[in-house]
């Protein structure tokens, strides 16, 4: 019950501040080194007021607004607060940092070594194909995949693991019992029936909105370990995970579009030091020792769209 009064505390928060996550978190921090936050909300509401500027009364209905979206949940989910061993430090130092990450599944899959594998939500014979090859080898190395929850390369990254493997990470832009679509819905039991997990930044009470994927897209940034872009047409959004991912980690794309039309954004990056794929094999130098590598540079007129 102490998450839970925590989380909802925290979602408080975060709605009344327009879901302005960096003032969200910082004064959540503030507020847990005031009070016990492991008390409901209206313990403290008078404290939180004044910090706020707001009154107490307000506070008070925003937070029971709050628990009954609570009240409504029926799925075992989890709260990996920053605490805990199993939270990713690098998620409350990002740019739209979070003290809780939504669980549901076996969250020991975020102790493996993982591949983020992503791309377009439209893929050809090919890159469905490379992306079965990219799932064999996670597969085969006993890691997990990391990937957003969507449709497309994501999807068939899921399915192809999650046959043989419960190593799969999904990162949803909703909290983890909903989904934009029936298909995705379907994905997520079959992940949650094989062991999978499914993980979000996003609470029980926000509303589902556009802006929550380039939240998501952001920590999945920041969670990467290394990455494998296999397809993407110029400004698609997995440009945006795939570039704002720390100087550290390794990257690769596939050279299958390079002879194509709309795809300047692979043949720009590839010259500014990101590893090509081109046959399995390939995804070895993913896992290989993490030297220091210097950051991918782009030109500004190729810069990704949000989302």
């Amino acid at each position: 019950m102490r998450k839970i009064n925590e989380s909802m505390s925290y979602e408080t928060i975060l709605t009344l501040l327009c879901e302005d996550f960096r003032k969200a978190y910082s004064l959540f921090t503030r507020l847990r080194n005031s009070v016990d936050i492991s008390e409901p909300l209206p313990s403290f509401s008078r404290k939180l007021g004044m910090m706020m500027e707001r009154s107490a009364d307000e506070l008070e209905d925003a937070w029971r607004a709050v628990r009954e979206k609570y009240q409504h949940i029926r799925a075992e989910f989890e709260i990996i607060d920053e605490r805990s061993p199993l939270f990713p430090r690098r998620l409350a130092e990002s740019e739209y940092p979070v003290p809780f990450i939504y669980a549901l599944g076996n969250i020991g899959n975020l102790e493996k070594d993982r591949i983020t594998v992503l791309g377009t939500l439209s893929p050809g014979k090919e890159a469905s194909r490379i992306t079965a090859e990219a799932a064999r080898f996670i597969i085969n190395s006993r890691i997990s995949l990391l990937t957003p929850l969507k449709l497309g390369v994501s999807s068939i990254a899921i399915a192809e693991t999650i046959k043989e493997s419960a190593n799969v990470i999904a990162f949803s832009s909703s909290f983890v019992t909903k989904a934009p679509n029936e298909r995705l819905m379907n994905q997520m039991a079959d992940i949650y029936k094989r062991g999978g997990l499914i993980i979000s930044v996003t609470g029980p009470s926000l509303v589902d909105s556009k802006w929550h994927q380039a939240v998501r897209n952001r920590a999945v940034s920041t969670l990467s370990k290394s990455i494998m872009l296999v397809e993407e047409k110029d400004g698609g959004p997995s440009w945006k995970i795939f570039d704002e991912a720390k100087d550290d980690v390794p990257k690769m794309l596939s050279t299958h579009v390079l002879d194509l039309d709309g795809y300047s954004f692979t043949r720009e990056r590839l010259k500014c030091g990101a590893m090509p794929y081109s046959r399995q094999s390939d995804l070895k130098k993913l896992l290989g020792k993490k030297e220091r590598r210097g950051k991918i540079r782009t030109d500004l007129s190729l810069t990704p769209d949000l989302f």
